[in-house]
């Protein structure tokens, strides 16, 4: 297991800057599964998907001397990768399921095979959660994403989604509140139909 707190990503960072090859590969070792995983919220594109995160991470390589520091490695890649996605969308790359991004719903969505969380729940807990997670927006579901699963602070959110804080803010407690009132929903006609 590796250690992401931020004192460790600075040292990973700069030792990466330095011209590391270790730490590269511990770098992407480290997120190369999450941000797939994120991508494929996007689009089911697999070759979109490996070409942007390959991209990403030669650039990573070559540009690694004039890179800023950063104390969240995640944080840079997550949006590095989504900023990609949205250039390659926008210059015309044929894809499944995703259309321009920039601040707008993305065809953001949700697989409990792919989850952790939603694998370490019951299967009936798991398909309620479900059902609850696709009533949300696009947005939201992303918001919700990278807050409980990439855990991001919200300012890490605002810069991935390119969105203010008080929206990052907004998206997640809405979220939160509709899907607590569609699980209680279900509990109250799950409770009806018993009798």
């Amino acid at each position: 297991m590796y250690d992401t707190s931020g004192d460790h990503d600075v040292q990973l960072w700069q030792k990466l800057k330095n011209g590391d090859t270790v730490a590269f590969q511990q770098i992407y070792e480290m997120h190369i599964n999450s941000l797939s995983l994120y991508c494929r919220r996007f689009t089911k594109d697999l070759s979109l998907i490996e070409d942007t995160l390959h991209d990403v991470f030669v650039q990573l390589w070559t540009r690694r001397e004039s890179l800023g520091m950063t104390n969240s490695i995640v944080k840079y890649l997550t949006v590095t990768v989504r900023r990609e996605m949205v250039r390659r969308v926008q210059k015309g790359y044929q894809t499944t399921g995703f259309e321009t991004m920039e601040n707008q719903n993305v065809g953001f969505t949700f697989s409990p095979e792919e989850s952790i969380v939603f694998r370490e729940l019951d299967e009936e807990r798991s398909k309620k959660l479900e059902k609850a997670m696709n009533i949300l927006s696009d947005r939201q579901k992303e918001a919700l994403y990278l807050r409980y699963f990439e855990n991001m602070s919200y300012e890490e959110i605002c810069e991935t989604m390119d969105i203010h804080y008080q929206s990052v803010r907004n998206l997640i407690s809405k979220g939160i509140i509709e899907m607590r009132k569609f699980l209680e929903c279900f509990l109250w006609l799950a409770f009806y139909h018993l009798f």
